[in-house]
C-alpha cells in the first residue's frame, strides 16, 4: 500500500514537469542576450526611430527573459519605420476634424549569431489609433501609437518563431 502510494505521488509530480510553463516563448536556449540595433527611417517625422529603439530596449529589460548585450550578443533586433501618417477619418458640421487616424508601420528582423539563421525576417507590424485633436494633442497621440509598436515589436521580438 505504502508503495503504491510512492508510486502515485512518482507519477503526478513526473506529471507537474512534464507540464511545466516556459515563461521563455519559443526562443532558442541558445539566446540568452540580444542587441538592440538603432533602427532606421525612411519617413520624414523626425525621432521615430530613437524612440522606438530605446522602448523596445527598455520593453526587453524590463522582461527580464534576455539580457542586453552590445558586444557579443547571441541575437539582433533590427528595424526600419517604413510608415507614418496621419489621415482625417471625421469631420464636424464645420467641417472642421473632429478624429484622426494615426498609423506606423515598422519592418523587423531578428538573426541568430550562432547560426546566422533570422528568428524573425523582415516582418512588418503596424499600430495605429484613433484620437481627438479637441481632447489630445498630436504630440502625445504620437507618443501613444509609438508606444504601442514599440511594445509590439519587443513582444514578437520575445515570442521568437
Amino acid at each position: 500500500m505504502v508503495t503504491r502510494a510512492y508510486s502515485l505521488a512518482a507519477l503526478l509530480m513526473a506529471l507537474a514537469v512534464g507540464c511545466a510553463y516556459s515563461f521563455r516563448g519559443s526562443l532558442p536556449d541558445s539566446i540568452q542576450s540580444v542587441r538592440v540595433r538603432q533602427f532606421r527611417s525612411t519617413v520624414t517625422e523626425y525621432g521615430l526611430e530613437q524612440e522606438i529603439t530605446a522602448l523596445v530596449t527598455d520593453a526587453i529589460v524590463r522582461d527580464g527573459r534576455l539580457s542586453i548585450d552590445n558586444e557579443s550578443p547571441d541575437a539582433t533586433i533590427e528595424g526600419t519605420v517604413n510608415y507614418f501618417g496621419r489621415t482625417a477619418v471625421s469631420y464636424t458640421g464645420s467641417e472642421e476634424v473632429e478624429e484622426y487616424r494615426l498609423e506606423i508601420r515598422v519592418t523587423v528582423s531578428m538573426d541568430s549569431a550562432g547560426d546566422n539563421e533570422y528568428i524573425i525576417s523582415d516582418e512588418t507590424l503596424s499600430e495605429w489609433i484613433l484620437y481627438d485633436p479637441a481632447a489630445e494633442t498630436y504630440e502625445a497621440a504620437r507618443d501613444r501609437v509609438v508606444e504601442k509598436i514599440s511594445a509590439q515589436i519587443a513582444r514578437r521580438c520575445l515570442s521568437g518563431w
